[in-house]
């Protein structure tokens, strides 16, 4: 008679970031003598399929990034000859990632008149990782600035302007986030001289 088993299942890190790999590891524990062998079975919710091969009662699978929120994870052991087959279950849960914005402009100085291009980058703050998307509002202070709103692509955004008047000018990016990465701003001052 095959000897009954329990299956443990923990995640690494908990909770993982955005974009954040996270490792699944099954503890097959007999309730007997002996070492279990064969393989587990991980499905995740909303995440793949994978099999880990015990060595040493153990095993480990790596699940690439998930999508923000809760994913349920069994691990099913499938038994071998001598122990009987057995289901540990947990929870993987992924927050979105911190995100840094900085924010540039060319040329600077300027002269009144010319066209200056406001570039704002936002990139994930480790461990996570990916692209954030979505958008970044330019807040231009001083004459002839405003608020702007301009889509990134692959993590920048741009804003160009030649209707600032003669100046300091402080300048806001504000990130404003998507579904995976939080928001963020970064600031920069814009000097506008007079024409010659």
């Amino acid at each position: 008679m095959a000897t009954p088993t329990i299956t443990l299942v923990t995640v690494s890190p908990q909770p993982a970031s955005s974009g954040q790999s996270v490792t699944l590891t099954a503890t097959v524990i007999p309730l007997g003598v002996g070492t279990p062998t064969g393989d587990v079975t991980f499905v995740v919710t909303g995440g793949p399929t994978l099999t880990g091969t015990l060595s040493g009662g153990t095993t480990s699978v790596t699940v690439p990034s998930l999508s923000v929120g809760a994913h349920a994870v069994l691990a099913n052991y499938n038994g071998d000859a001598n122990f009987s087959p057995s289901t540990g279950a947990n929870v993987i849960l992924v927050v979105q990632s911190a995100t840094t914005t900085s924010v540039s402009s060319a040329p600077d100085p300027s002269t009144l008149g010319a066209s200056v291009t406001f570039t704002a980058t936002v990139t994930p703050v480790a461990p996570g990782t990916g692209v954030p998307t979505g958008t970044v509002t330019f807040i231009i202070g001083a004459s002839g600035g405003g608020a702007f709103v301009q889509p990134l692509s692959g993590g920048v955004a741009t804003l160009s302007l030649n209707t600032l008047g003669v100046g300091t000018h402080p300048v806001v990016a504000l990130y404003n986030g998507d579904t995976g990465f939080l928001p963020s701003s970064g600031t920069d001052t814009q000097t506008v001289n007079a024409a010659a």
